[in-house]
């Protein structure tokens, strides 16, 4: 699922609310493919308009 976003994290406090949402989803590209510290997905949402998920 490829997800266009109007209003992104602004700030780290944001940013880890919604990278607990993602990873609560259990979407395989979060979780498995290929694992990725909680803190830098969380950094890496601030301000970025576009999202990608995939579930096996």
């Amino acid at each position: 699922m490829h997800v266009s976003v109007a209003r992104p994290p602004a700030e780290a406090e944001h940013a880890n609310l919604l990278a607990l949402e993602h990873v609560l989803s259990t979407a395989n590209n979060i979780v498995d493919d290929p694992p990725t510290p909680f803190p830098e997905y969380a950094t890496r949402l601030v301000g970025r308009t576009s999202w990608s998920f995939w579930w096996d």
